[in-house]
C-alpha cells in the first residue's frame, strides 16, 4: 500500500501536471494523481469518521490519511463550474455532477498547503476583483468597462474585448475557448452584444506583453517578442511565432506582483502585463494558468518552486 504525502488533482492530459509529479518523484515523496477524466474507472472509498481515503488505480492501493497530507496541488479549475447540459445522458450527468462534488469537499484538507486552494481559486478568477486588488495596490491599469450595449462607450478611442470569464465551447469531440480580439467603437456600435456581457478596454498599442509566473516570493518573468517587437493583438494566436525571453522587472514591479498573489490568499498565480509607453499595466492574473511551455522555451523551471512550496 502506497502511503500519500501529496495529492495532484488535475487531468490525464494535462502535461502541466506532468512536472510537478516528475519532480516529487525525483525527490522521493509519495504522492496520488486524481484526475478528472478517469476518476470513475478507479475504485474510491473515504472513511470521513478516520479521516481516510483508499483508491485502487490500475492495481495499485494507496491511502491517504487525510489529516496528514502535506500538499495538494490543483489544476481543475474549469471541471468545477456548472456542468449540466442537455446534451447529457441522465447517466452522464449524474457521473459529471458527483465527481464534481467529489472534487469539492476535498476541500475539507485544510491542513496541506494547497497551490491553490479551490475557495481562493474561486474567488481570484473574477476580472474585476483582481483589478480592484491591482488598484489597491497601486498597478497602472487599462480603461475597463463591462457592458451589453456599446452606447455609452467614448467613440473615438481603439478597443480590445474579451469573456467576462473563461468561455469554453464544445465543437464535436473539440473544445475551444475564446481569444481577446481587438475592436473599435464603430464595429461595437453596430455589434449585437445584448446577449451576454463582455469586457471591453481601451487598446494599449503598439505594447510588449509579460507573462510574470509567482510562486510565493518567487518570480519568473519573461516578454513575448515576435522578431524585436511585440506582438499586436492576443499574442497566444501565435504561440508557435513568438519567443519567450527572460526579463529582470523592477523592483517596484516585482513587488506589486508578488503582493497582488499574497492578497488574492494565492501561492500560485500567473499574470499578464503590458509594457506601454514606458509604464507597467496589469491585465490580469490566472490562479491555474499554463507555464509549462516556459520550461524549455524560457529555462523557468517553475516546477522546482511549486514543489518545494508544497512541501512547506
Amino acid at each position: 500500500m502506497n502511503k500519500v504525502e501529496f495529492i495532484l488533482l488535475s487531468d490525464s492530459y494535462d502535461f502541466t501536471t506532468d512536472y510537478i509529479a516528475i519532480e516529487l518523484e525525483k525527490r522521493g515523496k509519495n504522492y496520488l494523481r486524481i484526475d478528472r477524466d478517469l476518476l470513475s474507472s478507479d475504485d474510491f472509498f473515504w472513511d470521513f469518521n478516520n479521516k481516510r481515503i483508499k483508491i485502487r488505480k490500475g492495481g495499485k492501493l494507496f491511502n491517504v490519511q487525510t489529516d496528514q497530507i502535506n500538499g495538494v496541488y490543483y489544476r481543475a479549475p474549469t471541471y468545477l463550474r456548472e456542468t449540466f447540459s442537455r446534451s447529457n445522458t441522465p447517466e452522464k450527468q449524474l457521473q459529471k455532477s458527483q465527481w464534481m462534488a467529489l472534487f469539492r469537499n476535498l476541500m475539507c484538507i485544510e491542513d496541506a498547503v494547497w497551490i491553490n486552494n479551490p475557495t481562493s481559486t474561486f474567488h481570484a478568477e473574477n476580472k474585476l476583483i483582481q483589478l480592484k486588488i491591482a488598484d489597491q495596490i497601486d498597478f497602472d491599469l487599462p480603461e475597463t468597462f463591462i457592458l451589453n450595449s456599446a452606447s455609452e462607450l467614448p467613440i473615438n478611442d481603439e478597443y480590445i474585448i474579451k469573456s467576462l470569464d473563461t468561455a469554453i465551447f464544445s465543437f464535436g469531440d473539440q473544445e475551444g475557448f475564446v481569444y481577446t480580439n481587438k475592436t473599435s467603437y464603430s464595429e461595437l456600435s453596430v455589434s449585437n452584444l445584448s446577449h451576454a456581457p463582455v469586457v471591453i478596454q481601451k487598446d494599449l498599442s503598439p505594447k510588449i506583453d509579460l507573462r510574470v509566473t509567482v510562486v510565493g516570493q518567487d518570480l519568473y518573468a519573461v516578454k513575448i517578442l515576435k522578431g524585436d517587437d511585440g506582438v499586436d493583438g492576443d499574442w497566444r494566436k501565435l504561440k508557435d511565432d513568438v519567443s519567450f525571453v527572460p526579463v529582470r522587472l523592477p523592483v517596484d514591479v516585482k513587488e506589486k506582483c508578488i503582493k497582488l498573489v499574497r492578497s488574492l490568499n494565492l501561492l500560485y498565480g500567473a499574470i499578464d502585463l503590458v509594457l506601454y509607453k514606458k509604464k507597467y499595466y496589469f491585465i490580469e492574473v490566472n490562479p491555474t494558468g499554463e507555464w509549462a511551455w516556459l520550461v524549455d522555451s524560457a529555462n523557468q523551471h517553475i516546477y522546482k518552486s511549486i514543489c518545494n512550496y508544497l512541501e512547506g
